[in-house]
């Protein structure tokens, strides 16, 4: 595509903001000639090839999550009526080695985790230390215009300052020499992990305890002996490096901690006291260690909820996480066969385009068609999914997917009776 002019050389407008939430923003302008007939026509070939991808991608997107909902949800059922409920406090019988296990007790650890650096240490499952900088982040928004027959482009840059725990490049910036970034922070971001945690005498596999999800985060104030160095000071839930915290400049640093997991041993004292995390448990019995549970349907089985919890509620919401999954996929799959399928009529519609009022009322149809054809193909791949496990919906999906063709078959005049005409 040919420009009148370079997308430098149009004016720049400056908006200037120098407070913490007022932008700073600068406008180019050029001129784009608008693509002839054979542009758009190969644009549309390349647009089509990929829409062919695009639909041989969905194919087995659908088909495997049909058969993976299947599995989960036998794995669940079979989980179910296997698990042993093991009351708090129970000892490792060796006769219950190898069992699928329930229990429900407090987090505990005997050793801390620790964050050297600045003097923390606590007794929990994971430890985080976040750093963030302020920076110059750059967005832009272009708009097109109709003019004198050629396109108006207008992108505007807008550059603000906000909290960054990355580095960001400020060379590659439209306007780098009035937003330039620090090339290095003085700390880095880190987790600090806990060796071992224990559900009474049972311990726990890593894998558990990745799944806890409830985050605290810690007030440096509550924080004893935290090593701070010259210039840092507390501010709010933070660790400041700054001159003026509170209208932060560019470079200035905030340093945060957060926890997972409390693990606070009865009768222990440390720096950082916090009440212990109670945790309900579903897997394996290998001696003390609870891990990963190998199902007959073919799933493993390693689940962890935080609070209370029986097996019956906790397999009821995995059922429940299974359901939504395979909506969301079968959704997705759906959406591509659609995306593959308008990509690959824009030949269509693009050639079309140049027709004023008629133009309009065909692509309209061939979104209709695009619409029927998608969802059509999709019911085809996931009864095709089905047929192992239930043959009968998997038909019933077959004949819903198979109705527009029917009905189009039975709309149309046949040979002969075109012939008697």
């Amino acid at each position: 595509m040919q420009h009148r002019s370079s997308a430098m050389s149009g004016t720049g407008r400056w908006s200037q903001g120098g407070g913490f939430g007022g932008p700073d923003r600068v406008t180019r302008v050029s001129y784009h000639r608008k693509p002839g007939f054979l542009e758009r026509a190969g644009n549309s070939v390349c647009g089509a090839c990929f829409g062919f991808a695009l639909l041989v991608a969905a194919f087995p997107i659908l088909f495997w999550n049909e058969g993976r909902a299947v599995q989960t949800a036998q794995s669940l059922d079979e989980g179910l009526t296997q698990c042993l409920r093991l009351p708090y406090g129970n000892p490792p019988f060796e006769s219950n080695n190898g069992r699928l296990v329930h229990m429900t007790g407090q987090l505990a650890s005997k050793s801390p985790v620790v964050d050297p650096q600045f003097g923390i240490s606590m007794h929990a499952a994971r430890l985080e230390r976040r750093v963030e900088m302020m920076q110059w982040v750059e967005s832009q928004e272009t708009r097109e215009y109709e003019e004198h027959g050629e396109t108006r482009r207008e992108t505007t840059y807008s550059y603000h300052r906000e909290w960054r725990s990355h580095l960001v490049a400020s060379g590659s910036f439209e306007e780098s020499l009035r937003h330039r970034n620090p090339s290095a922070m003085p700390y880095s971001s880190g987790t600090y992990e806990s060796g071992a945690l224990h559900v009474g005498d049972f311990s726990l596999s890593s894998n558990l305890l990745g799944k806890l999800s409830t985050e605290t985060k810690l007030h440096p104030s509550s924080i004893t002996g935290l090593k701070l160095s010259p210039g840092e000071k507390i501010w709010d839930t933070y660790v400041v490096r700054a001159q003026n915290p509170g209208n932060f400049e560019v470079g200035d640093v905030r340093i945060q901690w957060a926890y997972k997991g409390c693990s606070q041993p009865a009768g222990v004292h440390s720096a950082l006291q916090c009440a212990p995390q109670q945790v309900s448990v579903i897997g394996k019995q290998s001696g003390s260690f609870v891990g990963p549970y190998q199902t007959e349907a073919g799933d493993v089985l390693e689940l962890l909820y935080e609070g209370t919890h029986s097996a019956e509620s906790i397999f009821e919401q995995e059922h429940s996480s299974n359901a939504a999954l395979t909506w969301l996929l079968r959704f997705v799959g759906w959406l591509m066969m659609f995306i593959a399928f308008n990509l690959i009529t824009s030949i269509i519609t693009n050639l079309t385009s140049y027709i004023p009022f008629l133009g309009a009322l065909i692509n309209f149809g061939v979104f209709l068609l695009n619409l029927s054809l998608s969802i059509s193909l999709s019911l085809f791949v996931i009864a095709l999914g089905w047929l192992r496990y239930r043959p009968v919906l998997a038909f019933t999906l077959l004949a819903i997917g198979s109705l527009p063709y029917i009905l189009a078959a039975a709309k149309s005049p046949s040979k002969g009776q075109e012939e008697e005409d």
